[in-house]
């Protein structure tokens, strides 16, 4: 295959190129749900914009004094990087209402997490841990409120991500939302990282509404940040129109229809990296411009030929 002899040469460069990036074969290939090991940032006297809109959302439903309670999944919590804010951005007494639950594969990090939420006078919370592709079996509760995942889809497998759609979805209470964050480009590469792109989002869930049977469609923001590129997603529950029942009953079918598009989406990406380095390798680099894109498309692909491989 043309791809596997672009594969080897591309071990060859990178190698050559910065031998102390490139990890074994083996580990590469052998995570469970991740492409890339997570990591989590943690800086409390920065308030990120994803996690600022997070908030923004959550203390809107808490000002509803017809919002008793809310039910809060956070899914890779981290270190407590968006409840790290409340204390500042949220009421005590609307703080009081949030029944939090924090799942993360890292228990080093929920230990900083909880020692956060124990100062900030939640109704209850609770950590839980796993890798992704078992948190919709991990967690038994239903019905929540709201449903985090920031800075988390661009260290997934594709499929993985597919699945945490789904998953979510039929999680959400009748009105509940769902809240995606992610970065489009990263501001350091990460051996083995897929950020999607924005409209590859909205492909991809616009899709799962369409097999799921709803006129209900969502378009991703695209937000251009000083160091990097991200977009958001909220999904709100209540406008889907399909029940759970219909939601799990057509999984099948969207499952094969994402999984589709994104061995699409894959395909189109390696070609038009393959191009780029093909035209690195016919023509060199001139400008220190050039030698960072080189570099972002070596990262590129390796990401893109792992993905491929992880999702056959």
């Amino acid at each position: 295959m043309a791809v596997m002899r672009c594969s080897n040469d591309f071990i060859n460069i990178i190698q050559n190129y910065s031998s102390h990036f490139i990890l074994g074969w083996e580990e590469l290939l052998g995570g469970m749900d991740l492409m890339v090991d997570s990591s989590a940032f943690l800086n409390i006297k920065r308030l990120l914009p994803q996690h600022q809109s997070a908030i923004t959302l959550i203390n809107t439903r808490l000002q509803n004094p017809s919002q008793k309670n809310l039910s809060w999944l956070d899914l890779a919590c981290g270190k407590g990087q968006i409840i790290s804010q409340l204390s500042d951005n949220i009421s005590p007494n609307n703080r009081k209402k949030i029944k939090y639950t924090g799942y993360d594969i890292n228990p080093n990090y929920t230990r900083i997490a909880e020692k956060i939420a124990c100062n900030l006078e939640f109704n209850s919370y609770v950590f839980t841990h796993g890798d992704m592709s078992n948190f919709s079996k991990i967690i038994q509760l239903d019905n929540f409120d709201f449903i985090t995942c920031t800075n988390t889809v661009h260290e997934l497998m594709p499929k993985v991500f597919a699945n945490l759609l789904i998953d979510s979805l039929i999680k959400l209470s009748d009105a509940g939302e769902l809240f995606i964050y992610d970065m489009e480009s990263l501001e350091k590469p990460e051996l083995g990282a897929l950020p999607w792109r924005g409209r590859e989002i909205n492909e991809l869930i616009n899709i799962l509404l369409e097999v799921a049977g709803t006129n209900y469609r969502v378009h991703p923001n695209i937000w251009n940040h000083s160091t990097c590129k991200g977009w958001t997603v909220v999904i709100q529950k209540q406008y889907l129109n399909i029940s759970n029942k219909n939601l799990t009953n057509n999984r099948d079918e969207i499952t094969t229809c994402l999984d589709e598009t994104i061995e699409k989406l894959l395909d189109e990406r390696l070609r038009e990296c393959e191009k780029i380095l093909k035209a690195y390798q016919r023509f060199g680099v001139e400008t220190a411009e050039e030698e960072k894109l080189k570099e972002l498309s070596l990262y590129e692909f390796w990401a893109l030929h792992n993905a491929k491989e992880l999702y056959r």
